[in-house]
């Protein structure tokens, strides 16, 4: 079943379909995070029903790609796009092939909000959707780093939202492909707990220096909806 959602911002609709993975509060911090205006050109990797590339155009005027392997999700996609007649393109293909596909250095922002669990670890969906959005089965954390670097030109950002338990390795493997961490956001579920996801910026070739924000409670963060 399909319904459409206010999401209450700049007139913005968005359709959703209870078969696929829903949208979250990830997604919605994640395009928050993002500077950036008409003058530049994005991409959302793993872009799924296309809520950070509404976003981005929508609210701030950024033109913007959007990459989903799936292919019923990404027409989903499209057609939010089509739906509030916005600059995305959504194009379904393999986050590992967008750079020869779409250009290399061709991007001036790259966002993605991955597959948070590594393939085999705990409870898998038996929603063929939800386990691909969920754990690693189709795209490591690595390739998706890769894809993004490879994507953007000399100084482009690169955002990411993730798992806090995994914050360690994902600044290593952006250091290793030339993304240079520059900002980071740690997101609690509620007050007086740990936080569970964090925002991260990135510049391609950048320089050392990492500005660590105050934590921000966000309800909807918790790591318990990506279950181990």
């Amino acid at each position: 079943m399909e319904k459409i959602c206010d999401l209450g911002t700049h007139g913005l609709e968005f359709i959703q379909s209870d078969e696929f993975f829903p949208f979250g509060t990830d997604g919605v911090e994640l395009a928050n995070f993002v500077t950036g205006g008409s003058r530049d050109r994005a991409v959302d990797l793993c872009c799924g029903t296309g809520i950070v590339p509404v976003l981005l155009a929508g609210k701030k005027g950024i033109p913007t790609v959007g990459v989903e392997l799936q292919p019923r999700v990404a027409e989903l996609a499209r057609r939010n796009a089509e739906h509030n007649r916005l600059p995305v393109e959504i194009y379904e293909m393999r986050v590992q092939d967008a750079p020869a596909r779409l250009g290399k250095c061709a991007f001036d922002i790259v966002t993605c909000n991955p597959p948070y669990r590594k393939a085999g670890s705990g409870e898998q969906s038996a929603n063929e959707y939800v386990r691909t959005a969920r754990h690693e089965t189709q795209l490591t954390a690595e390739e998706t780093i890769e894809a993004a670097s490879a994507l953007l030109r000399t100084g482009g950002k690169f955002y990411l939202v993730h798992l806090c338990e995994r914050l360690d390795e994902i600044m290593s493997l952006c250091r290793a492909h030339t993304l240079m961490p520059k900002t980071l956001q740690l997101l609690r579920p509620a007050e007086g707990k740990p936080p569970s996801l964090f925002l991260l910026r990135c510049v391609k070739g950048g320089r050392s220096g990492l500005t660590v924000l105050p934590e921000r409670t966000v309800y909807g963060t918790t790591a318990d909806d990506y279950p181990e």
